[in-house]
């Protein structure tokens, strides 16, 4: 009877008369239809979790949803073995020993979640200006949690991002991140130099205020051979760029450049190659200003400026050209190349943070329009004592850690930091890769040479990267970001310019002094190479479209 009579009030709600002899029957079909309703119900709402997570998180408990990113994760990834190039084991290595204890090292401490650095302080006035505040800064909120990325993971060129195969050839793909089907034909760093003697510098010899006499200013320090600057970079009448679009530029177009900067703040941040490139285009946006009065260099308020940060403010167009001195990209403690003035060395060793991001640099470029990276050329024994109690992870201290392991290691902390705290919306980031020395006859502190170099090497000589594995591994690194990276690959346009270095032009020697002098074979005079790197750096920015740079 209370089952009748539930069925009848059942019915009775759906504006059903149920007559004496079909009630049972009813009242048992409604609640299997209601039971079926809420199975289905429950199967297409699990569905949409499983297909859909990212529209899920609200509704799922934390832990469940970690589980279901890993495991989309690991479906997305063509290989899971873990890969180095020195090593064929893809079981981890040994933990590090601890900096001040001869106790059997802990294991590593746990991985910990990359956070929007909290601790930077406010950058520039608008785009007028750059903080510096070095002396306040504190790294440890910036630690990224490392691991080794994988040889070959692909990423969706659709999304502007470097793709390519799963090839043993570091190089098979295309040398910048834009989407778009003619990039497979377009590749503005592949071409040849071609002589050409009615080309004139952006700006004339010895003209520019802003060229750091110490080592790019040969003019000053005495190099009168101009032939060096009759040399130009070729790229759209090559046959492997008939797919380049007719819109962007051949050339370097200054004041364009300028408007397109309009308010806003471009960063260079590397080593001394990156401030070799960065002299050369605040001189080419200098020369293209007609009131040079306009353009300014604003004060800085940190004194941590030994390897010389800088920046310029081109006040007609209310934008900043900066650049920040990191060489590693990660965080040197207590470095010979980061203090004050007039302080003193503290007690404690020099050692280089692979999981901290160099966070004074940081606090400059974060909230830039566009950044340029670079990192190579100290990534050296002579400056990493060898990789000898140098290279440090959380407290521990590596006793000996090989270099090119070490700058694995930064690289993938670098690239976590810019992929949780760069705003890829309003920033776009590019990255200049390696620009090749040309030591002939030893290496730059045991009498390598350069100067009897007075012509580009010729282009019938096969192009071959002097160190593929360090390319690689930038490159493996470029490939594995969520973040579209413009990949400014000049290694082989460098690798024939062995007549633009300072040789023994880069101080002002007296002659005798000259032919003793330790040459630099690895830097660039200016006027010279770098300035086609800034050529290539405004067609690259045309060509990707971000913001203003957009096709016109």
């Amino acid at each position: 009877m209370i089952k009748l009579r539930i069925s009848e009030k059942l019915c009775q709600l759906l504006g059903i008369v149920p007559s004496p002899y079909r009630s049972k029957r009813i009242g048992s079909a409604l609640i299997f239809g209601f039971g079926c309703i809420i199975g289905v119900s429950v199967l297409i709402l699990t569905a949409i979790i499983f297909m859909f997570p990212s529209i899920s998180s609200s509704l799922m408990n934390p832990m469940l949803q970690n589980n279901l990113n890993r495991y989309y994760h690991k479906i997305s990834s063509p290989h899971s073995s873990q890969s180095s190039p020195s090593t064929t084991t893809s079981s981890p290595p040994p933990p590090p020993p601890p900096l001040s204890s001869s106790s059997p090292p802990p294991p590593p401490p746990p991985p910990q979640s990359p956070k929007l650095l909290d601790i930077l302080t406010e950058n520039t006035n608008s785009q007028t200006g750059i903080n510096y505040t070095g002396n306040s800064y504190d790294n440890s909120s910036s630690n990224v949690s490392i691991d080794l990325p994988k040889e070959g993971e692909l990423v969706d060129a659709k999304e502007n991002l470097l793709s390519t195969s799963p090839s043993n050839s570091s190089s098979s793909y295309s040398n910048t991140a834009y989407g778009g089907d003619d990039d497979e034909d377009c590749d503005i760093y592949d071409g040849e130099w071609v002589r050409d003697v009615n080309q004139e510098p952006y700006y004339p010899p010895g003209s520019c205020p802003y060229i750091e006499k110490q080592p790019f200013d040969c003019y000053f320090n005495g190099k009168r051979d101009n032939e060096y600057l009759n040399w130009q970079w070729q790229w759209k009448s090559h046959p492997r760029n008939t797919g380049c679009s007719k819109n962007i530029p051949s050339f370097f177009n200054g004041t364009d450049f300028l408007e397109r900067l309009r308010g806003k703040k471009l960063v260079l941040s590397g080593d001394s190659l990156n401030r070799n490139m960065y002299e050369s285009l605040v001189c080419m946006l200098w020369n293209a200003v007609p009131d040079k009065t306009k353009v300014v260099r604003p004060s800085m308020q940190s004194e941590y400026k030994t390897r010389g940060d800088m920046s310029l403010i081109f006040k007609d167009y209310n934008c900043t050209v900066a650049y920040v001195w990191s060489v590693f990209l990660v965080n040197e403690t207590n470095s010979k190349t980061r203090r004050s003035r007039g302080s003193e060395l503290k007690q404690e060793v020099e050692t280089l943070r692979l999981d901290q991001i160099d966070g004074l640099a940081a606090s400059v470029y974060q909230d830039a329009d566009i950044v340029v990276f670079d990192s190579y050329h100290w990534w050296v024994e002579g400056k990493t004592n060898n990789g000898i109690n140098y290279f440090q992870e959380g407290d521990y201290l590596y006793p000996k850690l090989e270099i090119k392991k070490a700058f694995r290691k930064a690289l993938t902390t670098w690239r976590k930091w810019i992929d949780n705290n760069i705003d890829s919306a309003k920033t776009q980031v590019v990255f200049r890769g390696f620009s090749l020395s040309h030591y002939v006859g030893g290496k730059w502190n045991t009498g390598g040479k350069c100067n009897l170099e007075t012509e580009p090497i010729r282009s019938k000589e096969k192009y071959v990267n002097p160190d593929q594995s360090q390319l690689k591994i930038l490159e493996d690194t470029l490939r594995k970001m969520k973040t579209p990276v413009i990949y400014m690959n000049v290694s082989k346009l460098t690798y024939y310019r062995s007549d633009g270095h300072p040789s023994v032009y880069g101080r002002n020697y007296t002659a005798q002094e000259r032919i003793a002098a330790i040459q630099d074979c690895s830097h660039w005079c200016l006027p010279g190479v770098p300035d086609t790197w800034n050529e290539l750096l405004y067609v690259s920015l045309v060509k990707a479209g971000k913001g203003s740079f957009g096709l016109r």
